[in-house]
């Protein structure tokens, strides 16, 4: 009899405990489903409110990405309202079109491969805030857009390409390949209102105002500095700067 009891009350706290655990599944994907579609709505208007204030411009590609969007979407629901036989169909198109967005929890990694060494490395980090409501299309963009605009610090390690590897709504995998080889000139010199600018290599971050006038120098000298000289480094930098001076 007690081990009939025992029996009875081990089934019922089983069965208890795989309800609990079964509603518990079904409530956090729930509220993770709500929490990704949220986050991705708060994010198109943070960006859209950013650019009203003028505070933020989207380059032509993804102005046109939007609107095709908004059209894509607008046919989809026309589509639906002519044709009831396909609402199977048109529900994955757009089940499909979240999954190709990025979301807040998207595992990104970054891969790094050095030419030179031909090492690769790669580490998994916080999913970038500019990334989050991009698709493959955007984020290619993106990525085309950050490759000619490099910042100082990449463009000294020899950044070459920076690329995808892998694009869903779980994961994001980037890949930037470096080659400090194809870095030659590390300064550039410029006339900018008649006196010497000294440049990084990028030709946009100035390493120093010389206050060198160009009054001075020779017509040819003075068209050179006109359309930039390439420097190899500094030792040869200071020697262009000396003889401009001497």
């Amino acid at each position: 009899m007690k081990i009939r009891k025992a029996l009875v009350f081990f089934i019922s706290f089983f069965s208890l405990s795989v309800m609990f655990s079964a509603c518990y599944y079904l409530s956090y994907k729930n509220a993770l489903r709500d929490f990704n579609e949220n986050a991705v709505e708060r994010n198109k208007e943070f960006i859209l409110s950013l650019e009203n204030n003028g505070l933020l411009q989207l380059s032509d590609n993804q102005e046109t990405n939007s609107k095709d969007g908004e059209v894509s979407d607008q046919e989809s629901a026309q589509s639906a309202e002519d044709n009831t036989e396909n609402t199977t169909d048109a529900s994955v198109a757009v089940d499909t079109a979240k999954e190709d967005t990025i979301l807040p929890t998207t595992q990104y990694t970054l891969q790094t491969y050095d030419i030179k060494t031909s090492v690769t490395d790669e580490e998994v980090l916080p999913t970038p805030s500019y990334l989050i409501g991009l698709n493959r299309e955007e984020v290619i963009q993106y990525l085309n857009d950050y490759m000619q605009d490099l910042p100082l610090n990449e463009f000294q390690k020899g950044l070459v390409s920076f690329e995808v590897v892998l694009f869903s709504k779980d994961n994001i995998i980037l890949k930037k390949t470096y080659n400090e080889d194809r870095i030659v000139y590390q300064y550039f010199l410029k006339e900018q209102n008649g006196y010497i600018v000294a440049y990084y290599g990028d030709q946009k971050t100035v390493f120093d105002y010389t206050g060198v006038s160009v009054e001075n120098l020779s017509e040819y000298e003075q068209q050179q500095l006109k359309d930039g000289i390439f420097v190899k480094d500094l030792d040869e930098l200071y020697a262009l700067l000396e003889n401009y001076t001497s």
